[in-house]
This record gives structure tokens, C-alpha cells and sequence, in this order.
């Protein structure tokens, strides 16, 4: 089947674009790993989840644009695509990401702050009341402890007195 080089020029865009799509989604992968720690599983998950979306754009670019025929050029157009994604936008898009996150961690904090003030005020209230009644709690505790070791050695002295009793006996 001959294509003709305007086909063949739109099918190798089209690889372009959709290796800067890979490189985009790697992107967000870097974004999510930089902003939240994951453990080794995680991470595993995580590139197996990248390869899975970029071997479906690579499939999705091969199949429209040239009904699902692979060209070696197809693949030259992806690698140049995501090297000029690195070189042109990489820092721009991660800025614009970290800065987002930045802000909506500004805001959920400061909605954070108005929701939990509330129980702050209660928490601040109760605090003189329960620390007194803590206070008593401790007091009350000690003198148990010390109750209980003096009936503790009045019964040890009963059952010496007993044993010297039988003994004598």
C-alpha cells in the first residue's frame, strides 16, 4: 500500500504529540511521587501503571493514525516528541503543578483552621476543670497506693504472727 508524505508527515506529528502525551503523564507521576511518599509496593504499582497508559497511547497513535500499521519513524516521532516535552515544558508544567498543590494546601489548611477552631475553644475550656479534676484523680490514686501497701504489711505482720503462733503450738 503506498502513503503517500503528507500521510506519512501527519502520521509522524501525530507520533510527536503523542510522545509528548507519555511524557506529560510522566509528568504527573513525578508530581504525585515528589508531593507523596510511597513505599516500594507503591511505586511498582505506579510504573506499571505508567507503562500500561503509555503503551495504550502508543497503540491509540499507531491505530488512528495509521489504521495500525508500525513504522520505525512512528517510534523516532515519540522519542522526539518527549525529548522536546523534557526540554520545553517539563519545568513549566511541574511549576505549575507544585504551585497548584501549593495553593490548594494553603487553602485546605486555612479551611482546616476555621472548621477545627471551634473545637479548640471547647477543648481550651475543659481544660482548667478536667486538669482539676485530674488533680484529685492523682491524689486520690497515691493515697490508695500508700493505703495499700501499709494494709499490705499489716497483713504480712498477721500471717508472721499466726505462722510464730502454730509454731509454738
Amino acid at each position: 500500500m503506498d502513503i503517500s508524505v503528507t500521510h506519512q508527515a501527519n502520521i509522524f506529528l501525530f507520533s510527536v504529540m503523542g510522545g509528548m502525551l507519555i511524557a506529560f503523564i510522566y509528568d504527573l507521576f513525578r508530581v504525585k511521587r515528589k508531593t507523596i511518599r510511597t513505599k516500594t509496593l507503591g511505586v511498582v504499582i505506579e510504573d506499571f501503571l505508567f507503562w500500561i497508559l503509555a503503551a495504550l497511547v502508543m497503540f491509540s497513535v499507531v491505530y488512528y493514525s495509521n489504521e495500525g500499521e508500525v513504522r520505525g519513524y512512528i517510534f523516532i516521532g515519540t522519542i522526539i516528541g518527549a525529548v522536546l516535552y523534557a526540554l520545553l515544558l517539563s519545568r513549566v508544567i511541574m511549576k505549575f503543578f507544585f504551585a497548584v498543590i501549593f495553593l490548594l494546601k494553603k487553602i485546605f489548611g486555612a479551611i482546616w483552621l476555621v472548621l477545627s477552631y471551634p473545637f479548640k475553644i471547647v477543648i481550651k475550656a475543659l481544660r482548667v476543670p478536667c486538669g482539676f479534676i485530674m488533680k484529685i484523680a492523682r491524689r486520690t490514686a497515691r493515697k490508695a497506693k500508700r493505703t495499700g501497701k501499709s494494709q499490705m504489711a499489716r497483713l504480712y505482720m498477721f500471717k508472721r504472727t499466726i505462722k510464730n503462733m502454730i509454731k509454738k503450738i
